[in-house]
């Protein structure tokens, strides 16, 4: 369980993020949810998690910053470099995410962040639901680093099946675009 010593030292910047909204199932099938089910389904279910967590701490928050529909497979996402520009412009010192696959799924960028980046600027970052707080002693770089490498390989696992149900509907046949092209 994470606690915060002395938490009025501390401005939160709270991260969430939510993947592309079209999920393709095992057997090629393409699940699609509305703009509204997935805001009120993950996105405001992390931040609700994230306010409560910080209520609970009494710990200050500057801001929300949230990626919707954004895969973790990337950092070029809008408001995690709006967040990187106010922890360089040291309006927060604390990041809070609900787990680690939150943050990012590439296992390089997130040791760069949590090794280089956050220590430079004197940030702490804490993954609730993984336990991962870089501010307690308790946190061991080693889970860190096999919670990252997980994250990674189930991106590039996923990325895989996608890869091998489209080739199979496209050997059977089956329509392979959003909308079909048509000859005149």
């Amino acid at each position: 369980m994470i606690t915060i010593a002395d938490p009025e030292k501390y401005v939160a910047g709270l991260y969430e993020r939510l993947s592309n909204e079209k999920i393709e199932v095992g057997n090629g099938e393409v699940l699609e949810t509305s703009e509204d089910e997935r805001e009120s389904g993950s996105i405001s279910t992390q931040k609700l998690f994230l306010r409560n967590f910080c209520k609970d701490n009494h710990i200050r928050v500057y801001d929300d910053y949230t990626d919707d529909g954004v895969s973790g497979a990337t950092f070029n996402r809008p408001d995690f470099n709006r967040m990187i520009k106010d922890i360089e412009n040291k309006k927060i010192n604390l990041v809070i995410v609900k787990d680690l696959s939150r943050f990012g799924r590439l296992s390089s960028k997130i040791s760069y962040y949590l090794d280089e980046f956050f220590i430079e600027k004197g940030v702490r970052f804490i993954a609730v639901t993984d336990d991962i707080d870089t501010g307690a002693i308790e946190t061991s770089e080693d889970m860190v680093q096999f919670k990252a490498f997980f994250n990674e390989w189930f991106l590039r696992d996923t990325s895989r099946k996608v890869r091998n149900g489209k080739k199979t509907r496209a050997r059977e046949g089956k329509v392979m675009t959003t909308y079909p092209t048509y000859r005149i």
